[in-house]
């Protein structure tokens, strides 16, 4: 009875580190065929990294409406009035007019002290924020992918792992009934025996749900399931140093960017204060017909032309304000870009005392499955010649399998936590994690059509009568 016991334990364990190799099996068009097809395909679905592009195509489009000051406008009116008069002292005492106009308009701004330059940076920045948001939308995106691919193969695992322990303890549940047959054993030890298994079922039944809330949350982030989740490896990127890891953050971490852009932006916003108080000069073009019903004096065709210069000379309760307010801004944004910079840094450090704490943590749950396996080899042996119990052997089981269930757990942590490291420091990009040709860079998107064409209005009508 005790060797087939020894025997199940032996398979149990070659079965479970079978079972390993196959999920982190190193094959390189395995690792494509599913953690790569895993990042391409989510970032295919990812609404925010969609949302922040278009956030992107927005302010770029704010860049060309930035020099519409100055842009040569025109204008085509037309109109027609229908008067009805009396007159008593007249003969006839009544009569109508009609009077028909037309008229093209072309207006541009010659100068207008530099506004329209400061206005066209400031929203060349406003671009650039937009383009660093949407990196911090990768990361995000990329992190989400890879915690929940990674949370799949762990849930997967466990539930093996339960499966196979509950499967053993149910196996000698069985036996413990026969030595109680055979008055061999007692009522107590089975109960203890019954109760193991129980706690194992309820495991495994813990195990199950979480790995079916796991394979949800993959299908509805990334989408179908390959045949096999294979084990990502970290890129080559990781800093050696806790030093490096914040220098790398204040370099690359795209959080600081989106701050220095807003601080530059809020001090530009000064300059456009001042130039919008200073002299402009507007130049307009006119071309008007005109027929009445009749002789009229105003009757023919006319042709105008302007040139003004207007400056504001008073400094008005709300331009005083509107400076205040954007001094304001500036300091605002000045103080944000310490924080930020304070942030960033303290996350990339925390972010690499993580990563070296996980893999301590590994080394020391391998080195604890292996003594395991000694002190359960040893635990069969005495009690085969009676110097310890079966209950004492099950006690040492269930202490490998807790072991195993640790050292899958560390090796979960070591992957999440290098990658975290990663986004910490600003390296999590698509490019780095080598599926960059998934996404388009943003400088190719094409713009939207306009939905306004002009002869739609011709065709509403811009008649007033």
């Amino acid at each position: 009875m005790c060797v087939k016991k020894r025997i199940s334990l032996k398979q149990l364990i070659v079965i479970f580190f079978i079972s390993l190799t196959i999920i982190f099996g190193n094959s390189w068009a395995a690792k494509a065929d599913s953690f790569e097809k895993a990042l391409r395909s989510g970032i295919l679905k990812s609404n925010s990294l969609a949302s922040a592009r278009q956030d992107f195509i927005t302010a770029h489009q704010e860049v060309i409406i930035a020099t519409g000051d100055t842009d040569l406008n025109s204008k085509f009116t037309i109109s027609q009035d229908q008067s009805f008069y009396e007159r008593s002292n007249l003969l006839n005492d009544s009569y109508s007019e009609a009077k028909l106009a037309g008229a093209i308009t072309f207006s541009k701004q010659l100068y207008n002290s530099g506004e329209t330059n400061a206005k066209r940076e400031a929203a060349i920045l406003s671009m650039e924020i937009a383009k660093s948001g949407f990196y911090i939308a990768e990361q995000s995106v990329l992190l989400s992918i890879i915690k929940t691919y990674l949370n799949l193969i762990l849930s997967k695992e466990e539930v093996y792992l339960h499966e196979s322990n509950f499967a053993r303890l149910t196996q000698e549940n069985l036996a413990e009934k026969l030595r109680v047959e055979a008055g061999v054993s007692t009522a107590g030890n089975l109960a203890l025996s019954n109760s193991k298994m129980l706690s194992s079922r309820s495991e495994l039944i813990t195990s199950k749900a979480a790995y079916e809330n796991s394979l949800e949350e993959y299908e509805s982030l990334i989408g179908d399931i390959p045949e096999n989740l294979t084990e990502p490896m970290l890129p080559n990127l990781i800093p050696q140093k806790i030093q490096s890891s914040e220098n790398q953050a204040y370099k690359n971490h795209p959080s600081l960017d989106i701050a220095i852009a807003t601080e530059n932006l809020a001090s530009l916003q000064q300059e456009i204060l001042k130039k919008s108080l200073g002299p402009s000069v507007d130049l307009s073009l006119s071309a008007r017909k005109s027929n009445t019903g009749g002789d009229s004096s105003t009757d023919g065709s006319e042709i105008s032309a302007n040139i003004s210069m207007s400056v504001p000379i008073l400094a008005t309760p709300t331009s005083k304000a509107q400076s205040q307010k954007l001094i304001s801004a500036l300091v605002a944004a000045q103080i944000d870009s310490d924080e930020a910079k304070r942030v960033v840094g303290l996350a990339a450090r925390a972010g690499f005392r993580n990563h070296i704490s996980a893999k301590i943590q590994l080394k020391a749950a391998v080195s604890e499955v292996e003594a395991y396996k000694l002190f359960v080899e040893a635990t069969k042996t005495e009690v085969e010649f009676g110097n310890k119990t079966v209950l004492e052997q099950l006690d040492a089981e269930d202490d490998l399998k807790n072991a195993i269930l640790r050292e899958m757990r560390a090796k979960h942590a070591v992957l999440l936590t290098g990658y975290q490291l990663l986004q910490a420091t600003g390296l999590l990009t698509a490019k780095n994690l080598g599926i960059a040709d998934s996404l388009s860079p943003l400088e190719t998107n094409k713009d939207l059509k306009p939905n306004i064409k002009f002869h739609q209005f011709l065709k509403s009508g811009s008649t007033t009568k």
